[in-house]
């Protein structure tokens, strides 16, 4: 049984070594990127993987991708890793879980946990708005207050998992006799 746990977990053989897909310094170098952040762009604890960088990563990620941000993710994420100090691609990966199909799913899933949470909002906390941004602020709140919620939750079971696999993975590549 530990022998076939092995073999699943050897991600070379299964052909699944995702090191190239990360782009190197040299490819980033004079990009517009690099010309807006600065050297901060090419700091280790951005790149290199870690049990912690890679879990607060994928949590960043995840919880972002949650939040009703479509259009602004991506930027939103390269910041907060760069604040945070923490891996970038795993982050960046994580994002995808919001994307043309799975969206029109998450978002009505959230306002309705959203409504269930906090309601409708009230004539009274409508009652600057005219118009479009009436029915905005009408929809806005009870969206944010599910996504905030659902984000928070999921980062934080995403981070937990992947933490938990990390030290999984370790320890039975630790097993391994060719392992040094």
């Amino acid at each position: 049984m530990l022998k076939k746990i092995k073999q699943i977990l050897n991600l070379k053989k299964l052909g699944l070594k995702l090191s190239h897909l990360i782009p190197r310094q040299h490819h980033l170098r004079g990009t517009i990127l690099h010309r807006v952040i600065g050297d901060r762009l090419f700091d280790h604890r951005l790149w290199k993987p870690t049990n912690k960088s890679v879990s607060s990563g994928f949590a960043i990620g995840v919880f972002i991708a949650l939040t009703p941000t479509i259009g602004v993710q991506i930027p939103l994420i390269i910041l907060t890793t760069l604040f945070m100090r923490v891996n970038l691609p795993a982050a960046i990966a994580a994002s995808w879980i919001t994307n043309p199909l799975t969206a029109p799913v998450i978002y009505p899933l959230q306002y309705r946990l959203g409504l269930w949470l906090s309601g409708t909002p009230t004539i009274n906390e409508l009652a600057g708005y005219t118009g479009m941004l009436r029915i905005f602020f009408r929809h806005a709140k009870p969206l944010w207050v599910g996504s905030l919620l659902s984000a928070t939750f999921c980062a934080i079971v995403v981070y937990t998992v992947v933490l938990v696999m990390w030290e999984i993975i370790d320890t039975f590549r630790k097993k391994e006799p060719n392992h040094p």
